[in-house]
């Protein structure tokens, strides 16, 4: 039967061709048993020998297999895992957010977060109020993008983690929209990336001219019904894009051709286990292929599958030398692991994501840590900016409305509990903060804060200590305070005044009864002593003594 041969030129010698309807392609012709997939933008081969083709897209989701989708899956997980939040905000002359939106204040620390965030960061800077829309048709979307449920959809979870798994091993990925009669968003569908070609205009006004899905007889969509997701293609930013799997290609080739050996080598397809040395008859000469063909059929009959560790024996005089292959001559354990390590590299994920095993916990956390910082945080922010300049104005013309992922980064618990701890002995946070901290619902006697014994409470219109909070012996320091305070800030004729007023007291008042004071002790002394020599306490005695009392209860009060 005669083989017909068809020799075609190598796709990525092919030059522009006219269509009919005036624009430029570059693909090869299109036959009955198939359609060539696009030719990619960037390097036509992927090896340094010029020998090997570059993957097509259709090729990149076939290499998707053992390592690579492992990190390709982890990455995926990362950025669905992550909350997608809208936000709200409001300038001054806005008007304020509607009551339907639920719209609600966010703390401090959120506004820190997206003001270091970069792709957000122009929608919190100035004097604006950010809050939190927890109720919009945009929110709905995300979360339920095929509504309809009769027919078969994706959950907002399972869009996402497609997305970017696609993004991770195509390079790119596309969601077709599906709007009402008022041109609102109302589905989203998850376009295949392998079969989608964009399609230039060659005018020069704009990019891209539409896209077409399925071929050159498949649909065509305008850019304003497709949102692109994509890693920007070196080669050409604007076109394409530029996937980890496609840069790790190599690696991933050398990886399957191995597994693929081993396999080989399990199922005896590569090498014989033992070799059979038939000794042939008297004269010297061979025992025939037909001979050698009845001893093979026996040894396969009676050692294959359940037959394996029987005992031969042959009815043909020979022997039987067994054949040993080292693991290294099926496959390299270390150039294996530092494939693995190459591919793991390309992704941005630490190899300890893929031990777990052999990962204590403090590893495990830091390759965590490693993973959300270096592969979650890119990814969110290329994507939350997609979201923000394609989909997000659909819904809000006014430039009011945003997205913007949580951190994938966990906040580190010891610091978290420890930062708590400081505040809450600090007054600085209130007893339903501290159980909102860890989890437990407010209550009514929560809303005041835990005040240490060495700590007053201030007054919250002037920040100065309350008059009621303090002790005794704190309110007498203060009134010292006050007095020492008022003395230094006097002026001379007031400090004039006052020395004036002291000495006239000290003349009139203080000096005649310090005399009069000594003149009554000197009695009692005298009274005393006459009092002690005679043994007898007489009445005048008695009565110097009641008024040296009463003398000394004057003092007291005096000092008073």
């Amino acid at each position: 039967m005669p083989v017909l041969l068809l020799m075609l030129e190598p796709i990525y010698s092919l030059s522009l061709t006219r269509t009919e309807d005036g624009h430029y392609v570059k693909s090869a012709p299109n036959f009955s048993y198939g359609v060539l997939d696009p030719v990619p933008l960037g390097n036509p081969y992927a090896d340094a020998f010029r020998k090997t083709r570059a993957p097509a897209p259709r090729e990149l989701i076939q290499q998707l297999v053992g390592t690579a989708y492992a990190c390709a899956s982890l990455n995926a997980d990362l950025l669905a895992a992550t909350r997608l939040r809208l936000y709200v905000r409001t300038r001054p002359g806005d008007a304020k957010a509607k009551r339907h939106l639920g719209a609600v204040p966010v703390s401090r620390k959120t506004i820190s977060r997206l003001t270091d965030n970069a792709t957000v960061a122009h929608y919190v800077a100035g004097n604006v109020a950010i809050e939190e829309v927890t109720h919009h048709p945009l929110l709905d979307l995300l979360k339920r993008p095929n509504p309809d449920s009769q027919q078969p959809g994706m959950c907002g979870y399972d869009l996402r983690w497609m997305t970017q798994l696609y993004m991770e091993s195509v390079g790119r990925a596309y969601w077709l929209i599906e709007r009402d009669g008022l041109g609102i968003p109302i589905q989203l569908w998850l376009l295949r990336p392998q079969l989608v070609r964009e399609v230039p205009d060659l005018t020069g006004k704009t990019l891209i001219d539409h896209y077409e899905y399925g071929g050159a007889r498949g649909a065509k969509y305008q850019p304003n019904e497709v949102i692109k997701f994509h890693f920007p293609d070196p080669n050409n930013p604007y076109f394409g894009g530029y996937s980890p799997l496609a840069a790790a290609i190599e690696k991933i080739r050398i990886a399957r051709k191995e597994e693929a050996h081993l396999t080989a080598m399990l199922d005896n397809m590569g090498r014989p286990d033992a070799v059979w040395s038939p000794r042939g008859d008297s004269e010297g000469g061979g025992i025939g292929s037909a001979e050698a063909q009845r001893v093979r059929s026996a040894f396969r009959q009676a050692f294959n599958m359940a037959g394996r560790g029987g005992l031969l024996v042959s009815e043909v005089p020979g022997s039987i030398q067994p054949l040993q292959w080292s693991p290294q001559d099926v496959v390299e354990i270390e150039r294996a692991r530092a494939i693995k390590t190459d591919i793991c590299n390309v992704f941005g994920v630490p190899d300890a994501k893929l031990e777990r095993n052999a990962a204590n916990l403090a590893a495990a956390k830091t390759a965590d840590y490693a993973h959300c910082k270096d592969a979650g945080i890119p990814r969110c922010s290329r994507n939350e900016e997609t979201l923000n300049a394609r989909l997000v104005p659909m819904f809000d013309r006014s430039g009011r409305l945003f997205v913007a992922y949580d951190s994938p980064v966990h906040e580190d618990e010891v610091f978290t509990l420890e930062q708590t701890r400081t505040a809450s002995q600090t007054g600085a946070i209130t007893r339903n903060e501290v159980r909102q901290s860890i989890g437990l619902d407010p209550v009514t006697w929560g809303e005041q804060p835990l005040v240490p014994n060495n700590m007053v409470e201030v007054d919250s219109a002037t920040g100065k200590p309350g008059r009621d909070s303090a002790e005794p012996g704190i309110k007498k320091g203060r009134r010292n305070m006050k007095r020492k305070a008022k003395k230094k800030e006097e002026t001379a004729e007031e400090r004039s005044s006052r020395l004036f007023a002291e000495m006239m007291v000290r003349i009139f008042y203080d000096e005649p009864r310090q005399r009069e004071r000594a003149k009554i002790q000197a009695d009692a002394a005298a009274a005393a002593t006459a009092a002690e020599a005679s043994s007898v306490k007489t009445e005048d005695s008695t009565k110097i003594a009641v008024e040296s009392q009463q003398l000394e209860t004057m003092e007291r009060t005096g000092a008073d």
